[in-house]
């Protein structure tokens, strides 16, 4: 997109890219989404449909936040890890680039570390953070992290 005085002015590839989204919602609404920055923490099964929407919808960041190592139990619930990921690769970075390919409008990128290094500062550049397969205890902590 394109800034002209102020406002945002769609771009021919942005128009063609999120066409449905905008005959659906409107243009400001799918502008507010392109300017939305979201952090996914734990990319597992649940995690990756969510990560998959985000990007096609276009929230314009989508942060990636698991440092677990791809097992081969993963390859049954995530459809992003392959075969080649087992032992190798962090989910977030085995999913990253499947990810990106589905919407180069939108960026996604892997923030380092797990969710016991989250902390206010590394929340705070975020507008929503979604959390999959963590405990309660845990959920609750990084609840209180992210209303402060």
């Amino acid at each position: 997109m394109e800034e002209a005085h102020g406002a945002q002015k769609p771009t021919g590839e942005f128009e063609k890219q999120y066409d449905r989204q905008i005959r659906l919602w409107g243009l400001a609404a799918q502008q507010r989404m392109c300017n939305a920055k979201v952090l996914v923490v734990g990319i597992r099964g649940l995690a990756a449909e969510i990560c998959k929407n985000l990007v096609l919808a276009g929230i314009g960041k989508v942060a990636l936040m698991d440092n677990e190592i791809v097992q081969e139990e993963d390859l049954g619930c995530q459809f992003f890890l392959l075969d080649e990921h087992v032992g190798k690769l962090s989910r977030a970075d085995a999913s990253q680039p499947l990810l990106q390919e589905l919407n180069p409008l939108a960026s996604v990128c892997v923030e380092p570390g797990g969710a016991g290094d989250l902390s206010e500062e590394r929340v705070k550049d975020f507008d929503v953070v979604c959390v999959t397969g963590l405990s309660w205890s845990t959920q609750l902590r990084l609840d209180e992290l992210c209303r402060r």
